[in-house]
């Protein structure tokens, strides 16, 4: 009997993780079929298209899209697919609101490779897994700093153009920048500002900065 083939998704903006990892799984797991995708939009227009996937193992932080706008993407479309989420960030992740968007598991980039298999291997099999940097399992909000639990309410899912602002603007560009680096007019970049602010429940540039990075969405 020929073995079943496990579908797998990689969509991660950084081609070299997501090269390199494609082939560490293909070489220890020659059950696992990896599809990789260097652009969020692209893995979701496939989903549109029908493709189905066993597992998709998503980045928390992307340049055109964040990972948990992706979940609620998927959500949205029914998508039965577990997911596992991965983050280099170095603050706090977002376990609750990975969770409530129906997140499977989550490993820092930092882990070894092992604990990545593992996951994928764990996952596979129907279970969770949930990895810190030490070890343990990591909590749900009310494990989360008090300055970060303040900051944690609703994940909002912001469209592809606001998620390239919400970026830009946490590195700290000028409106004028921000036009000029999109080829879009300020008036247009201020009224994406409004509606991130609204979004994000956040009235000033620092407070936006600062409630998206609690979030993992910058």
């Amino acid at each position: 009997m020929v073995a079943r083939v496990c579908r797998i998704a990689l969509v991660d903006d950084h081609r070299m993780f997501v090269d390199g990892f494609a082939v560490l799984l293909g070489s220890l797991r020659p059950d696992y079929e990896v599809c990789t995708y260097d652009a969020p939009v692209a893995f979701l227009e496939d989903l549109e298209a029908g493709h189905t996937f066993d597992l998709v193992i998503l980045d928390l932080v992307m340049r055109s899209m964040n990972g948990l706008a992706v979940l609620a993407a998927m959500r949205d479309r029914r998508s039965r697919a577990p997911v596992l989420v991965l983050s280099g960030i170095g603050s706090e992740p977002p376990v609750a609101e990975m969770r409530s968007l129906g997140a499977r598991g989550f490993v820092h980039k930092s882990a070894d490779t092992a604990v990545l298999v593992e996951a994928t291997d764990t996952i596979l099999s129907g279970r969770t897994f949930f990895f810190e940097q030490d070890g343990r399992e990591t909590g749900a909000r009310d494990a989360l700093a008090p300055d970060t639990a303040a900051l944690v309410g609703g994940v909002p899912a912001l469209a592809p153009r606001q998620a390239e602002i919400l970026h830009l603007i946490g590195k700290g560009e000028t409106n004028k920048a921000i036009a000029a680096s999109l080829d879009i007019s300020e008036n247009t970049v201020k009224s994406h500002l409004r509606a991130i602010f609204e979004a994000l429940g956040a009235h000033t540039r620092t407070a936006c900065v600062r409630k998206a990075q609690a979030l993992g969405l910058i």
